[in-house]
Formats: structure tokens, C-alpha cells, sequence
């Protein structure tokens, strides 16, 4: 990857998800043997340099391909906001898997031409995302490696973090 290019193509993102399954794995266990704040300062500017430079109204991919985990506070907020009952959003919009709440529909029912319906009020999770902002990002490569397909934000910061470590 050109590293002055930033690379918007979801089908090609997803592709070389599939393809780089092997050298990401690899990349993860290398940054591994990293010191984590410096590898966080990093991914940092990186994120703040790529985000910058993506619109995510454009793509809206995240919203269609991952839902996110609810609280009850943040139900209370979204009935608040479309004018249901807390049992009605529930029974409506949310499924329990594992003890966690999820918005049950893909794409999200409130997403709407690649905009949130209830941005003000969205969950943390979706605030969050795609969570390159945080801290110890060596352990959460994981994580980091399940959206490397969906978020282009995530792919690019990845692949500019391989080049900057000059990893091969």
C-alpha cells in the first residue's frame, strides 16, 4: 500500500482483509514485543490523520456490518428518542446473545441514507468506534483485526502502522 494513498474501496478493503488474514496475525504478534505507549502514540496520529481525511456518511459500513452491544441506560435514551417504551425497543430492536444486549437488525434500523436516525443519542459503542482512539492498542489487536475488513479508518491506520514499523 502506497503510504500517501488512503484506500476507500469496501470490496477491495474486504478483500485484502481475506488475503493479508495470515500477515495480520503475524503483525499482532510482533507488536506484541512493542512498547505500548509508543506503539499508542502512534496509532493516535494515525488515527487522527485518517479520520480526518474520511467521511463517514459516505461509507456507513460499521452500521451495516456490526451492531453494537446496548446498556440498559442507553435504551432508556433510544425509546426517549423514538417514543417507545423500553419493552417496546427491546421486543422491536434488540436480541440477547450471551447475556449482551444488540440491536437484532443489520443494517442498524436506524441508519438512513449512511446517517444515524438517533446520532445524539447513539450508544457508546458507536460513539467509540471504530476505538483507535484508546489506549493499549497492542492488546486489543484482535478486535483491531475484525474491522481491518469493515472500517477503512481501521484498514488504512493498519496497514500505515506496518509501514511506519517497516514491517514485512
Amino acid at each position: 500500500m502506497d503510504p500517501n494513498n488512503i484506500e476507500l474501496d469496501l470490496k477491495k478493503i474486504e478483500e485484502l482483509g481475506k488475503l493479508r488474514e495470515g500477515e495480520n496475525i503475524r503483525f499482532r504478534i510482533y507488536l506484541k514485543g512493542k512498547d505500548s505507549d509508543r506503539i499508542d502514540k502512534i496509532v493516535h496520529r494515525l488515527n487522527l490523520e485518517i479520520s480526518g481525511e474520511i467521511d463517514c456518511t459516505k461509507c456507513g459500513n460499521c452500521c451495516k456490518k456490526i451492531s453494537p452491544s446496548l446498556n440498559k441506560k442507553e435504551i432508556i435514551k433510544i425509546s426517549e428518542r423514538i417514543n417507545f417504551s423500553p419493552e417496546n425497543v427491546k421486543e422491536k430492536y434488540i436480541e440477547i446473545s450471551d447475556g449482551e444486549q444488540f440491536f437484532k437488525d443489520l443494517p442498524c434500523t436506524f441508519l438512513h441514507e449512511n446517517k444515524c436516525s438517533i446520532y445524539s443519542d447513539r450508544p457508546g459503542d458507536c460513539m467509540e468506534y471504530p476505538f483507535l482512539h484508546k489506549n493499549d492498542f497492542i492488546f486489543r489487536v484482535w478486535g483491531v483485526i475484525e474491522n481491518y475488513s469493515i472500517c477503512p479508518i481501521v484498514f488504512n491506520v493498519f496497514e500505515r502502522l506496518k509501514a511506519e514499523l517497516k514491517f514485512k
